[in-house]
């Protein structure tokens, strides 16, 4: 049986840059989308069939770079851990789509039944980009081997990443609501800034915190197991 894997302090600090990196890039290509969008509205109006159809176009396109890229870089930087991960990227890209289809009609039904919420096409792009976020995730760790212990260590890397995930996104919608102005709050279609906020933010804080807890699971369990010599997830 296998020893907890040591793991050097060097790879935690190049995957949590890496991780913020490719949450950067994510957020640019929201960026690009959310100005051609709003390129093409005219009379000063906050929404338009391009804007929304680029909204939610985004959502795939940005899923699809960002998580691939993020699966490929953190794959590349521990080969010793992912050593197949050109066949990771291939479930990834399915499962990102997969996820998009199963959201369209959630997307579908809040242009048909509302007018100009583009707030709320906002936080369902958000929820996408962090559901595809975690699938992609999961899929690297869980390929990485069929041991036990380390399948639990890759769940539990994942689990803790998605919970200061959400508590950070949370205290940037608040603070992206307490900015909003009156008119903005009272707007149709329009929950101020704190959904756009989070939409931008979603990325950077999701993939920084899976850069950091995907090799900070290993060496905490590796203090674990050096202190008290016992294997506890693989016993």
């Amino acid at each position: 049986m296998s020893l907890p894997r040591k793991v050097p302090f060097s790879l935690l600090f190049f995957k949590s840059l890496s991780g913020l990196g490719i949450g950067i890039v994510g957020m640019v290509i929201l960026l690009i989308f959310t100005l051609l969008g709003l390129g093409s509205v005219s009379g000063g109006s906050v929404s338009g069939p391009f804007l929304t159809f680029a909204v939610i176009i985004m959502g795939l396109v940005t899923a699809l770079i960002s998580n691939g890229l993020g699966v490929f870089m953190l794959g590349l930087l521990d080969q010793e851990k992912y050593p197949d991960i050109r066949n990771v990227i291939k479930h990834v890209i399915w499962l990102n789509i997969l996820i998009f289809i199963f959201l369209l009609p959630t997307y579908f039904f809040v242009i048909i039944g509302t007018e100009n919420n583009l707030t709320t096409i906002f936080l369902i792009t958000t929820l996408q980009l962090l559901i595809s976020a975690q699938a992609s995730m999961l899929a690297l760790d869980l390929s990485a081997t069929e041991n036990t212990r380390a399948n639990f260590l890759a769940i539990y890397g994942v689990i803790f990443s998605m919970l200061l995930t959400i508590v950070v996104n949370l205290i940037i919608y608040k603070i992206g609501q307490d900015m909003s102005t009156v008119a903005e709050l009272s707007a149709k279609g329009s929950g101020g800034k704190g959904a756009t906020a989070v939409l931008f933010s979603i990325l950077p804080v999701t993939w920084f915190f899976f850069g950091i807890f995907s090799t900070a699971v290993e060496m905490v369990y590796r203090w674990i197991y050096e202190t008290w010599g016992v294997d506890f997830l693989n016993r």
